[in-house]
């Protein structure tokens, strides 16, 4: 829940912007998805280029964003970053258009462990969740992620993908990570299409995409939650 009293750029609630294309996932859903104490709004993405982004409080990238319209408009996201906006991004980074990003990296579908995600260090992000089954969308591994990016430094890996390969060598990486740009706002990278499709419904607990939302926001989300007790991080 938002802290009674809190400031945020939105005003008294914080406020996600959702930024759609027409093959977005959850286009005519999203609103439902986020919390009720939050302020939501949704445009396209190239009202971006116009658009003033001072009471954003969290910028929502769907999987299929268009990253060389994203690239064109980059010194306006870093000066959103750097005024203290956070992101939320999904999708594979082909083409970088933040400093912070770099490109996609698959891992090994064999063996099919590979594809199961592991924390790492997932603070408030996904310290709630039960890492057996929380990627296993449908029965199905590989639709939550099948690769990750490197974390830029000084970054949090909170989830892990990948493990042995053919040549018994081990390919791994952050599938989730999210990194702080000093005196700025927070990145949250997603390396799957749509993270908000797993454990998110509201009628549920845990809720990931809400857990996520209330640590971007949060102003140490390390000491938000007790990792060596927290359910499904024991190993």
């Amino acid at each position: 829940m938002v802290e009674l009293g809190s400031a945020f750029r939105g005003g008294k609630r914080p406020h996600l912007l959702y930024v759609r294309s027409t093959r977005s996932y959850n286009i005519d859903r999203m609103g439902g998805l986020v919390p009720q104490d939050w302020r939501y709004s949704a445009l396209d993405i190239y009202d971006l280029e116009n658009i003033t982004l001072d009471d954003v409080d969290v910028l929502f990238v769907s999987g299929m964003h268009d990253q060389i319209f994203m690239k064109s408009i980059e010194p306006k996201l870093v000066a959103y970053l750097a005024a203290g906006g956070h992101f939320l991004i999904n999708g594979h980074i082909i083409l970088p258009w933040l400093p912070c990003l770099s490109p996609f990296k698959t891992v090994s579908p064999r063996p099919f462990t590979n594809w199961m995600i592991r924390p790492a260090e997932p603070g408030a992000y996904f310290g709630r969740m039960d890492f057996e089954n929380f990627h296993r969308h449908e029965g199905i591994l590989g639709q939550y992620a099948r690769g990750y990016t490197d974390v830029a430094e000084g970054g949090q890996t909170l989830c892990l993908i990948g493990g042995p390969t053919a040549d018994g060598s081990i390919h791994e990486g952050p599938v989730d990570w999210v990194w702080q740009m000093p005196d700025g706002g927070k990145v949250f990278v997603h390396n799957g299409d749509h993270i908000e499709q797993f454990c998110s419904d509201p009628r549920y607990q845990p809720n990931l995409f809400q857990d996520i939302l209330q640590a971007l926001i949060g102003t140490d989300e390390a000491s938000a939650l007790d990792k060596d007790t927290a359910p499904g991080i024991a190993g």
